[in-house]
């Protein structure tokens, strides 16, 4: 009996400390804000690279449309600002909420324990909350600079054409530091990524001059 209950105490003692172990191991993936900030980081550089060749795109139209009221382009860029805060904030809350309350559900697997109001579960929901408004509000806050040379018209400072010419050159200088940025993160290689990104945003130029648009 008593070697049986030192083989008991030993293996559920073996158990403690797996379980201790695979908590150690989940906690420190949730608590590591290391990659919530690579995370939050990838989110806003994506959707803004995206956000600006699409601001382009509105405003090379506006050009080539023959739109001379600034007030007009002003509105197209309001509303296309509130379009890229709503759709990268709320897509990447639901996509980043529904991969946290995995991590969530696999730690209280590991602990045979529910976990939800507690710390780790609300700071979770907090770093959900976080990366969609850097995913959403980044982008918003760089193209409605786009605006700056419109709204200087509006107020009878400059001609409609130089701020067309203004706001693409904007756009593209923005595309050229994004991917001199995305180079200084890959250790090397920056004027390549700066070129690389500035080309999508003159060959959408191109394009659109091709196009008749």
């Amino acid at each position: 009996m008593h070697v049986v209950t030192k083989v008991s105490l030993r293996k559920a003692l073996g158990e403690v400390r797996d379980t201790l172990a695979r908590l150690s191991d989940h906690l420190e993936d949730l608590i590591d804000l290391g990659d919530f900030w690579e995370i939050a980081r990838r989110y806003a550089v994506t959707n803004s690279f995206d956000s600006i060749l699409m601001l382009l795109g509105i405003i090379l139209g506006g050009y080539f449309g023959g739109i001379e009221e600034p007030s007009v382009i002003l509105k197209l860029i309001l509303a296309g600002t509130l379009s890229i805060f709503f759709s990268g904030s709320l897509g990447t809350y639901i996509s980043e909420r529904a991969e946290r309350e995995l991590k969530v559900r696999e730690l209280e697997r590991a602990v045979l324990m529910t976990l939800d109001e507690t710390f780790i579960s609300e700071m979770e929901r907090r770093k959900a909350i976080l990366i969609a408004l850097a995913s959403g509000g980044i982008p918003s806050i760089l193209v409605m600079t786009l605006s700056i040379s419109f709204k200087i018209c509006e107020l009878g400072l400059i001609e409609i054409k130089l701020s067309y010419t203004l706001s693409i050159l904007q756009a593209l200088l923005l595309l050229f530091i994004m991917g001199f940025y995305l180079g200084s993160l890959s250790g090397g290689r920056r004027l390549s990524y700066a070129l690389f990104t500035l080309g999508a945003g003159l060959l959408l130029l191109v394009m659109m001059i091709w196009l008749g648009v």
